[in-house]
């Protein structure tokens, strides 16, 4: 029996390193621009390629910490398949409902790293997204980014809670944020927990103020049972309707902030599937980001079992606020 099946775009991620640009590259502040000189040819560092999106993330960091996974997505018929193929079979996640189609290209982003943060330039491709009737039946659904055409499929996702009582985790990607198609809201009505980060929740709520105790119960109202709200380096926040908690950033060393909240999501997901509370779950979310953001990709630095209980065990008082 599968324990969660990863819905969303699977995507190659080239990570280009700009800290050497020199004078052609540079942010501008206040506004927290990355400008490049236009026209210019600028000499960059191509680090890595990897196989990412948040399903496939979540699905293989879940799959170390022990969990059966797998992935339900759409690709092209090209050579981002067959290394994502490669890649997921290699962490024994199941690529069995993994579509393809013929005529279409897979999704492709380019992730400039400068000065310890990243810029994502990402193609969301037009699909005819659909929930597979032959899935097996498990106890929990992921549901991540994707592109336009993602309609019946939310429909179909809130049919199949309704009917099995299957827990949703969902991360809505910037195609549904920028819709905010009442599909959307469907299916948050119908959403175990909703992760989002500061940027994501004022989006969704409309709210102007950046405060968790503003955010949070107006990202509840909505209908799911769980929030969890990721502010990069400030923390994260967590609300069920009756309390909202904190959990400062794990320590460790940043390289690349490139899925750090698909990490916290594994995390959180993971310690709620082991039967532990939210607040264990934002601590184990924590680690697992702090993890990833010391290495290149969202996945290099995932975590297994030994290796998240030996991080906690070092930390005896890394702990989580009542706000």
């Amino acid at each position: 029996m599968y324990d969660l099946f990863a819905i969303g775009d699977i995507k190659l991620d080239t990570f280009v390193l700009l800290d050497d640009a020199g004078l052609q590259c540079q942010l501008k502040m206040p506004e927290c621009q990355l400008c490049l000189e236009y026209g210019a040819k600028i000499s960059v560092n191509v680090v890595d390629s990897q196989i990412a999106g948040s399903a496939p993330n979540v699905a293989t960091g879940l799959k170390r910490l022990g969990f059966k996974t797998g992935v339900v997505s759409n690709m092209g018929v090209d050579g981002t398949r067959h290394l994502a193929l490669a890649h997921l079979k290699k962490e024994g996640v199941s690529t069995k409902f993994i579509r393809t189609v013929k005529g279409e290209a897979s999704s492709y982003s380019a992730v400039l790293m400068y000065k310890g943060d990243r810029t994502i330039l990402t193609s969301h491709i037009r699909r005819a997204y659909r929930f597979p009737k032959s899935l097996p039946k498990t106890p929990w659904l992921y549901v991540g980014e994707m592109g336009e055409g993602y309609d019946p499929l939310y429909r179909s996702l809130e049919a199949h809670v309704r009917r099995f009582g299957v827990k949703i985790a969902l991360n809505p990607g910037s195609v549904q944020l920028e819709e905010r198609r009442p599909v959307l809201f469907d299916l948050i009505k119908r959403t175990h927990v909703l992760f989002v980060n500061k940027e994501e929740a004022q989006q969704l709520t409309g709210e102007e103020s950046g405060q968790a105790h503003h955010l949070a119960p107006a990202l509840f109202k909505l209908g799911c049972a769980h929030v969890v709200i990721t502010d990069g380096k400030n923390g994260s926040y967590h609300f069920d309707g009756a309390r909202i908690d904190f959990c400062p950033i794990f320590p460790g060393k940043m390289v690349s902030a490139t899925g750090a909240g698909d990490a916290y999501a594994t995390g959180f997901i993971a310690a709620l599937m082991r039967g532990k509370t939210a607040e264990e779950g934002m601590r184990w979310g924590s680690v697992e980001a702090a993890s990833v953001i010391g290495k290149v990709g969202g996945t290099i630095g995932l975590l297994t079992n030994t290796q998240l209980r030996a991080h906690l065990r070092r930390a005896p008082t890394f702990k989580t606020e009542h706000l």
